[in-house]
């Protein structure tokens, strides 16, 4: 099935960060085959032809950081065990489907209940389910009675670490998430305390590789951060006590910083609101500059940047993702910055070829937008059509 689409305005996220002004891009089985002037696009032939109308086109966007199936809220409401785990999973369905609304392609799970997301995941690659596509973890690794035990396995020790990581394999994770520090509330020496040893560290990230699996962690804390850069981690998630010289670090190694600025911001505009004494949230709102300035700092420094939301978070919600590239523009990225760290970032962590930019050989998923997201990012918020491999999706 050849199918030729006509637009006005294109951001193609590639490497040059072109602008393509009354295109035509020609898709065949969902890849694209080429993109061209619309002039010229006009003498090709094709099975079906789609037209754009006025919208703004950029590559879908890609969430590095979401929780799909989150524990919490059927405890009461369902104390069947049973009819619980059923209904989490639904629930974990509807958030996918939310962030489909959000023009969100693909997506990475970092730690579901009971590894829920994982049969999700699998759903999704069998059709029974429309997208986005998920990579996803399982279950988190952390320490006993540690951060987010709740969605992972606790371990004592780097022997313990060495087999929850490989439990986390046999499982089916597409990636190995490691939680070593506390929250940014966390009683301890110091603000998100680290949770792990040097040695646990590095024999998660160690065994991850060995298995061929990227290693994510959840770190807020300097040392924690500290740690698992030097141990070679992939990307490290939040990162909001990070010093200049880890920045200076990861760039040199190629470390991805995904900084999630939607969970502080709607732990504060949110959750203080219908939680006004909860500590947690308080803690949030302190944080949120230093935070904001971490990220900017980071794109300065040339760290790679990834967008992620950690969505599925108290109050975070799925179906406006997007608007993390707001908050992005608002610490002080550029539009462009935003719009590639929800892109080609991305798919650049992830390990998604097909994705990240619209380029020949690249799948033809994508949003179409009311309005220039390069001179109003806002307008990323504001998804008219979203197109996964070629086919327009049903947005009702």
């Amino acid at each position: 099935m050849r199918t030729l689409y006509f637009g006005k305005w294109m951001y193609t996220a590639d490497e040059k960060g072109t602008v393509l002004k009354d295109f035509g891009m020609l898709a065949e089985d969902g890849r694209i085959v080429w993109i061209k002037p619309r002039q010229e696009a006009e003498e090709e032939t094709a099975d079906k032809v789609v037209t754009l109308g006025e919208s703004y086109v950029a590559p879908g966007f890609i969430d590095s950081h979401v929780h799909l199936v989150p524990d919490g809220g059927w405890n009461e409401e369902t104390p069947n065990e049973e009819r619980k785990n059923a209904a989490l999973v639904c629930e974990g369905v509807s958030n996918a489907r939310e962030l489909l609304k959000a023009g969100v392609v693909a997506c990475r799970d970092l730690g579901s209940y009971k590894g829920y997301a994982l049969g999700i995941r699998d759903a999704v690659k069998k059709g029974l389910l429309e997208g986005p596509e998920i990579m996803a973890c399982g279950r988190a690794v952390c320490a006993r009675g540690g951060h987010g035990y709740e969605i992972g396995y606790e371990v004592n020790g780097a022997n313990e670490m060495r087999g929850a990581v490989r439990q986390v394999v046999k499982d089916g994770a597409d990636v190995v998430k490691i939680m070593a520090s506390g929250g940014v509330n966390s009683p301890g020496p110091e603000p998100g305390p680290c949770e792990l040893t040097k040695e646990e560290i590095w024999c998660a990230v160690e065994t991850a590789h060995a298995w061929g699996r990227k290693a994510g962690v959840h770190a807020h804390g300097n040392t924690a951060i500290r740690r698992c850069v030097e141990a070679g981690v992939d990307s490290v998630e939040h990162g909001v006590f990070m010093t200049e010289d880890i920045m200076d670090m990861m760039a040199e190694m190629g470390t991805f910083l995904v900084p999630t600025l939607c969970a502080p911001y709607y732990a504060v505009t949110e959750g203080l609101k219908r939680e006004p004494d909860n500590p947690d949230h308080a803690k949030s709102r302190e944080v949120l500059k230093r935070h904001r300035d971490v990220l900017k700092r980071c794109a300065e420094k040339g760290v790679k940047i990834a967008m992620g939301t950690d969505a599925g978070c108290p109050f975070n919600p799925f179906r406006e993702a997007a608007y993390e590239m707001v908050l992005m523009v608002e610490a002080g990225l550029t539009p462009g910055q935003a719009l590639d760290a929800a892109t080609r970032g991305g798919a650049g962590l992830l390990g998604l070829d097909s994705l990240g930019s619209l380029e020949a050989g690249k799948a033809a998923s994508f949003v179409c937008l009311s309005g220039n997201p390069l001179e109003e990012i806002e307008q990323v918020r504001n998804v008219e059509a979203v197109y996964l491999n070629g086919k327009k999706v049903n947005l009702e």
